[in-house]
């Protein structure tokens, strides 16, 4: 049993539960949780985690980890309710996809193998108002599980019935939850690998220059991107930077996406060296690439309309001269033919 960072961590996040907690929510799956933000009033934590990954950023907010099948882990949340009223919740797993870069939890309980792993033990919860409470997630591997990483969300859901102006009545429902990366097999945990492909420079409609970084996971897990870039040796030794990416990225094992950072419209044209720095958890790699803004500038393109009316007519008279020699030559080699 691998030993878990408890105590410690739940005074350090406390204070900060609410904002900590659904802002990563509202990225884990945007698409099932419209309402998601401070303004909800409510929050979920993860309280343990493994000492081994106590300095992994994303071990700290998402339940990650590697089992062998017929393993048993327990994971502790915090549940923290910041209304002013009592509010009930209820608290389930729900089957996750990673697609389009995005970690997607599903719409409503939607049952997935992970799924069928995971019990809650307290299913539901009433809080008094700025009141919090632990909860425990159980996850039990059985023996003949599906070997390879397996996505979920653990939601803390809250419905609430409203009237409308109309007087019809509407069911709210608004949720926060932790993902669940949870990798099964035999033989070590597959390694954590990613890389960058391309980087090229862009410039919008609007003239908004930006560089486009595509990534890669060469490893066997998926990871969350994040990133910055900087620019050196621009024009005329400029600098620039750095500039974070404009959004995280979700990863699966096989899957490539692209990262966006953009930069100042001031940005002068030409060429520029970009060191791409990105990071996923405790693993970060680097690679340099020369970006390209703006077009070349091609010698003769600024020529005045006389200059290009010059060359036009000299090279008129040079195939003029030129179809001259011509002729008389063949001339010549005709009435050398009939003497």
């Amino acid at each position: 049993m691998r030993r878990l960072l408890g105590t410690v961590l739940l005074g350090m996040v406390l204070p900060a539960v609410v904002a900590a907690s659904v802002t990563p929510a509202a990225a884990a799956a945007a698409a099932t949780q419209p309402k998601a933000g401070p303004a909800q009033g409510f929050g979920v934590r993860l309280v343990d985690v493994p000492v081994d990954e106590a300095n992994n950023p994303r071990a700290l907010r998402y339940i990650i980890d590697y089992l062998p099948t017929g393993t048993t882990i327990h994971r502790r949340i915090l549940v923290v309710n910041s209304e002013a009223r009592t509010a009930h919740f209820t608290v389930y797993a729900d089957a996750a996809q990673i697609g389009g870069g995005q970690f997607t939890g599903d719409a409503g309980a939607t049952r997935s193998e992970l799924t069928g792993w995971i019990s809650v033990q307290h299913p539901a919860v009433t809080l008094a108002p700025g009141a919090s409470e632990l909860d425990m997630i159980t996850i039990k591997v059985p023996p003949v599980a599906t070997r390879g990483e397996h996505y979920g969300v653990i939601w803390v859901q809250q419905e609430a019935y409203a009237r409308g102006t109309n007087g019809l009545g509407v069911n709210e429902i608004n949720r926060v939850g932790i993902r669940v990366y949870l990798a099964v097999g035999h033989g070590g945990a597959p390694p954590i690998a990613f890389a960058i492909a391309s980087a090229t420079g862009h410039l919008s409609v609007q003239g908004q220059p930006s560089i486009l970084v595509r990534v890669d996971n060469t490893g066997g897990r998926a990871v969350d991107l994040t990133g910055s870039v900087r620019l050196t040796r621009g024009p005329g030794g400029t600098s620039a930077g750095p500039f974070t990416a404009q959004r995280i990225i979700t990863l699966a094992p096989g899957q490539s996406g692209t990262m966006s950072f953009a930069l100042p419209k001031s940005l002068p044209d030409g060429s520029w060296r970009a060191q791409v720095t990105l990071v996923s958890g405790i693993t970060t790699i680097t690679a340099t690439k020369t970006i390209q803004f703006g077009q070349p500038i091609v010698a003769g393109f600024h020529l005045g309309l006389m200059a290009w009316g010059g060359i036009a007519l000299g090279g008129l008279v040079l195939l003029g001269v030129l179809a001259a020699i011509s002729v008389r030559r063949y001339a010549l080699r005709h009435r050398r033919a009939l003497a």
